[in-house]
């Protein structure tokens, strides 16, 4: 094999598959068609869950102070006349935010960063043409930036390589749904007055839905509907001027724009992430609307519920369960987030005068709501996200305690600080009860992609062992992308799971 996993597309969601394989050792190539990182600010927000999964490799300080970042406090619901209402979206249980506004643009400096910092450097202007795959490997043929064509050899293939993905495409992959036959503008602006930049704002008037999010307090994202009909061509800075006046009751003035485009919604779904050695992850796997800022974040998850998966599969001839478990555990996500956002782009553009009259009354009164927030924060987080009932969790110890298998490890005070403080580092981790230091086990998997377990004792008292539901002598192994893989009443129980992955 030239190499262990090719990655095509080096978007965020191929940067951050790299990112964590190279962590685990896994010998891999990333390629892309394009010269260059792109420039434009495009997805705009990273949310809690993708923070946290990214927290045990990567420094997300370098997200939370970057100098275009500001963290999500809220949302403010609108129309031309009056404000509707306004929900918060702070209160998380551990130290990081609800999410972070940030470009893009930034968020792939970040992530080439860290793989330039590993030896890892992308293959730019080089393009996937074909492959080709058996039971033993992977068979790829790359065009470079000079127009040769190559053959790489891998063990597998991995198509982060977007909406109009050659993987997908190569595979023969149906990418079923629809599209919204409306035309939808964007637009990049600086704005005269300073806004708050850590409030997303949703204009819901009779003349069709407007949203704008911040990339600081001048500079401001612009996304519309602009009505049915055929595409007319990006739009002009005037043309969104004038609609922003029409909608907003004149409150946001154009200095200057960056970034003006019309494009298409599609509601996409594969109904296969995996097909023997090839894997599909983010736009090539799913596309929905920009509704709640879903997509890149979600890919980035599906990257990091692979790679370790991956890892653990390096040289092995027995992982087809593990492997398999990809498709199974982020299909049904990526199922449900294509579900949700197309509700919430839907319930945007509704014209009824009747059911306009209703939407503003629900916004009235259920922003004033503790529980609307408390459904609201962490769905849009994505924080409560679970594989509950899936194989990898189905065969764990039920216990007492409100977690189970599957679910995300909360981010709960233990100690002198949080636990996710202890879960930085490139494997596993143990948390015990009590449980002698010559029974811990050293290595999740087996081979050359087992990776370690670090353990850590947690205090009987505390909230996570209480909310575990831990017996003296317990244990719960948390996975790599720290969600909860399996609760033990002792140490062989937990030594039988891991032998079986």
């Amino acid at each position: 094999m030239d190499t262990s996993v090719l990655i095509v597309g080096a978007g965020p969601v191929g940067l951050t598959l790299a990112h964590k394989l190279a962590t685990y050792g896994c010998p891999i190539r990333i390629i892309d068609k394009n010269q260059a990182p792109t420039d434009l600010s495009k997805a705009l927000v990273v949310w809690q869950r993708t923070l946290e999964v990214l927290d045990s490799t990567v420094d997300i300080q370098q997200f939370l102070e970057h100098s275009d970042a500001s963290s999500v406090h809220g949302m403010i619901f609108q129309t031309s006349e009056e404000t509707l209402g306004q929900v918060e979206l702070d209160g998380s249980e551990g130290p990081l935010p609800t999410g972070v506004f940030i470009p893009q643009s930034a968020t792939e400096h970040l992530l080439v960063e860290k793989l330039a910092q590993q030896g890892i450097h992308v293959e730019r202007e080089t393009e996937l043409v074909s492959f080709t795959q058996d039971d033993h490997g992977v068979v790829s043929q790359i065009r470079g930036p000079q127009g040769d064509t190559t053959s790489v050899t891998s063990a597998w293939i991995v198509g982060a390589d977007g909406a109009h993905s050659k993987v997908r495409h190569g595979l023969e992959l149906p990418f079923d749904g629809d599209t919204i036959e409306r035309r939808w503008l964007l637009a990049d602006i600086t704005v005269e007055k300073e806004q708050d930049p850590h409030f997303m704002h949703a204009y819901l008037g009779a003349d069709a839905m407007l949203g704008l999010f911040p990339v600081g307090a001048k500079r401001w994202r612009v996304i519309l509907d602009g009505g049915p009909g055929a595409r007319r061509g990006d739009p002009t800075e005037q043309e969104i001027q004038d609609i922003l006046d029409e909608r907003t009751g004149k409150n946001w003035q154009i200095t200057g724009s960056t970034w003006l485009s019309e494009f298409v919604i599609n509601e996409r779904l594969v109904p296969q992430y995996r097909v023997g050695r090839a894997f599909l992850a983010g736009d090539a796997a799913h596309v929905h609307s920009p509704a709640g800022g879903q997509g890149m974040n979600t890919g980035m998850q599906d990257a990091v519920n692979l790679a370790w998966k991956l890892a653990l599969a390096q040289g092995r001839d027995d992982c087809e369960q593990l492997l398999d478990s990809y498709h199974e555990e982020r299909h049904v996500i990526g199922k449900k987030v294509v579900a949700e956002t197309s509700q919430m782009i839907h319930m945007a553009m509704v014209h009824n005068p009747l059911l306009l009259k209703l939407r503003a009354f629900a916004l009235r009164h259920a922003t004033r709501s503790e529980w609307f927030k408390s459904i609201m924060r962490p769905k849009i987080s994505e924080i409560d996200l679970n594989y509950r009932g899936q194989s990898l969790a189905r065969t764990a110890h039920k216990t007492k305690g409100a977690l189970q298998p599957g679910d995300r490890l909360p981010n709960l005070q233990e100690g002198d600080g949080f636990i996710y403080e202890k879960l930085r580092h490139n494997g596993a981790t143990l948390l015990t009860l009590d449980v002698d230091p010559a029974d811990l086990p050293q290595k999740l998997g087996a081979g050359v992609g087992a990776m370690p377990v670090h353990a850590v004792a947690l205090n009987p008292d505390g909230a996570l062992a209480q909310e575990l539901g831990l017996p003296s002598g317990g244990a719960a192994l948390v996975r790599p992308d720290s969600y909860i893989g399996a609760i033990r009443h002792n140490m062989p129980e937990m030594h039988s799971w891991l032998e079986s992955m």
